[in-house]
């Protein structure tokens, strides 16, 4: 599900949004809404790096979910 919205998850908001994320998983099973078990598994492997993460990001989020977590991440600063 690649996108154009870009996510700028950076070394400092890292945290946040890994948690933001897990938690999108563990309360909603169908999220993302497309192949969210191997979603799920991809950002297990690619949580560890800020770059990683914003791939991960543009891969399986949509615009609307890539807004939310940017949402999250400007109200943490």
């Amino acid at each position: 599900m690649k996108n154009n919205s870009r996510v700028r998850v950076t070394d400092d908001s890292l945290q946040v949004a890994c948690k933001y994320l897990q938690k999108q998983f563990e309360i909603k099973s169908w999220w993302p809404r497309e192949q969210p078990r191997l979603a799920e598994r991809e950002f297990l492997l690619m949580k560890g790096s800020a770059g990683a993460l914003n791939l991960w990001c543009e891969r399986w989020l949509d615009a609307g979910q890539c807004r939310k977590l940017e949402n999250i991440i400007k109200q943490s600063v």
